[in-house]
This record gives C-alpha cells, structure tokens and sequence, in this order.
C-alpha cells in the first residue's frame, strides 16, 4: 500500500517538472519568434513625421510647387543640385544625374554619382524627353542656361513636379538652396544641420578677418575643357568668396560683371596682389597656359611675390556644402597671421 502510494506521489512530481520545464521554454521562446516575425524599425516615429509631410507645397523663387509624396526617384538635372542631393540621402533614391559627377575635379561626391544608374550630358544639352523617360518623381535643376530655360518649360507642362533654382553665386544663395532640397526630399534634419554648421564656421571667419586689410585677387579660370582662360566677374560664386574671405575682387577695377575672356593685357592691367588659377582637371593647366606661358606673366607682383594659387574647380566653380571649405582655405592664404 505504502510502496503504491509513493509511486503515485513520484510520478506527480515528475509530471509537475516536466510541465515547469515546457512552461519555461515557452516562455523564453516566445520572444525571439515575435521579433523574427516584426523585426524593430530605427526610429519609426521620425519615418512617420517625414511621412506626414506630404502632400508639401513649397514656393521656390516666387513659384509654387506641391510635392504629393516623399520622392522616390529624384531626377537632380544639374551637378550642384546632385552634389546636394547625394550629400542628403542615398543614390538609391536617384535616378539620374550629370555625368560631370564622376569628375572628381569638377565633384565631390563622385563615389556616390557612380551609384547612380543614369548619367546626362548635362547644362547645355537637356533632353526633355529622354529625362521624362527615366519616370523621375521629382526633378530638381539650375536654371542659368538657355537650353536650361528651353528645357524647364517643356518639363514644367508633364505634371512632373520641378524645382528650378536660379542662383548659387553666393554663400547665402548656397545655403538656402540645401535648405530648399532638403525639405523637398524629406531629408529637412540633414540639411538644417548642414547649413548650421556652414553659418557657425562663416561667424568665425568673420569674427578672425574682422578689420584686416584687404588686398586683391584676380580669379582666372576656364569655363570648361577647351575653354581657354577667363577672368571671373562678379555674378560669380569666386567674387562673394573672394570678398568673405577678407579680400577684394579685381574685377571690380575691371568692370567685369561676367565671365570675359583673359587676355594678358588685362592682367598686366589689373596687376592683382594675390592671383587664383583654377584648374578644369586637376594638376593640368593646358587651360590657362595661354596667359600663364606669355612674357608678361613673369612682371606681375602677384607672380614675383609667389601669391598664386592653384586651384581645382570643384573648390570654387561648384557650389555646395563644402564652399565653406574653400572660403576657410583662401582667408587662411590671403591672412597667414590671423590663423
């Protein structure tokens, strides 16, 4: 009777473990499904407050743009516009950019430009019709050439949503364009924090140069490959970079509003105290050898005085975040004993 009872009693005690041990890992298992299932998301909330944005109405440069929905295929037409965009968010998001891009000469993000499937010839050259096929949800440009301006009005009439911006010839210019991609993309954080960061560096150079002296500096650049020199006029990014970076710009005693032909008349003319040569490629000055290679070169005081500076062209012919770079680099050469 004893012995039966016993066993009875050991047989409850093994079923009451066995049953401890299924509860146990049932529920340690159980969370781990539940994340394999739904796995968790990095800040779900900040996706949903981006998403919420849409439909946005913007007004750039006086016209109003309604963006529907967060652009999933950007179309950034001109190699400023792409610099920004690419800074932004990823190629993934891009459709098309300017094959300029990959010339690291000319760009700075040309790692993420190569990531990008289609490629245009650019300014000069915009096919309406061959950008409209690459079924872009928003298209984002500069508008400064004729092509350019042929090219907006027909884009403009396929209900395709377009940002066309007319300037980045000045540091502010510069910064509120980042600003106005920034909040077409949805990527609003990323470029406020960009142009902060641009506006605290600009206090600093201001407060460093305040009361110098300011000498002159003659920028001499091609236009392109082939190009030959030109002497940079005011409506050039060179000539608010030039000014901000504590110096004045020869232009002003030359006239010179726009870009003109350099002949070695005018610079001897201008006999500038500090001279920009700004390289297409970079490293190869076939350009502006033209001037640099003539007999009245060598009788500049610019010249005599060592006060040339190269330069390639994505530091000062390409608008973007890093402008603020190159102004930190020219006040530093022009004001040594500031820094």
């Amino acid at each position: 009777m004893m012995n039966t009872t016993k066993r009875s009693q050991l047989h409850m005690c093994l079923v009451l473990i066995l049953l401890t041990i299924i509860i146990g890992c049932g529920a340690g298992t159980s969370p781990i499904t539940h994340s394999e299932a739904e796995p968790t998301r990095a800040n779900p909330a900040s996706v949903q407050d981006t998403l919420d944005t849409y439909p946005l109405n913007l007004n750039v440069n006086g016209t109003s743009i309604t963006i529907p929905a967060r652009p999933e295929r950007i179309a950034a037409l001109s190699l400023d516009a792409a610099e920004v965009v690419l800074e932004l968010t990823n190629p993934e998001r891009v459709v098309v950019v300017p094959k300029s891009i990959e010339n690291h000469s000319l760009a700075f993000r040309t790692e993420e430009g190569q990531q990008v499937q289609h490629k245009i010839a650019g300014a000069t050259s915009l096919d309406p019709e061959q950008i409209l096929s690459y079924e872009a949800d928003l298209l984002i440009m500069t508008k400064l050439h004729d092509k350019e301006k042929e090219a907006t009005e027909i884009l403009e009439q396929s209900g395709v949503p377009i940002i066309t911006l007319e300037s980045w010839s000045t540091l502010d210019a510069i910064m509120n364009n980042i600003l106005t991609i920034g909040t077409a993309i949805g990527e609003e954080e990323k470029a406020t924090s960009i142009v902060e960061d641009m506006k605290d560096r600009l206090s600093k150079i201001n407060s460093t140069l305040h009361g110098v002296d300011k000498p002159n500096v003659l920028v001499v650049s091609p236009l392109g490959p082939g190009t030959g020199p030109y002497l940079l006029g005011s409506s050039n990014i060179s000539y608010d970079l030039v000014r901000r970076a504590g110096a004045e710009h020869a232009a002003d005693n030359l006239g010179l509003t726009r870009a003109t032909k350099a002949t070695i008349e005018q610079v001897i003319k201008a006999d500038p105290d500090n001279i920009l040569l700004i390289e297409w490629q970079e490293g190869i000055t076939d350009d502006i050898d033209e001037i640099v290679q003539t007999p009245g070169w060598s009788t500049l005081q610019a010249v005599q005085n060592e006060r040339v500076l190269h330069m390639p062209a994505r530091k000062l012919l390409n608008p973007n975040r890093y402008t603020i770079d190159t102004l930190e680099e020219l006040a530093r050469w022009l004001h040594p004993g500031q820094f």
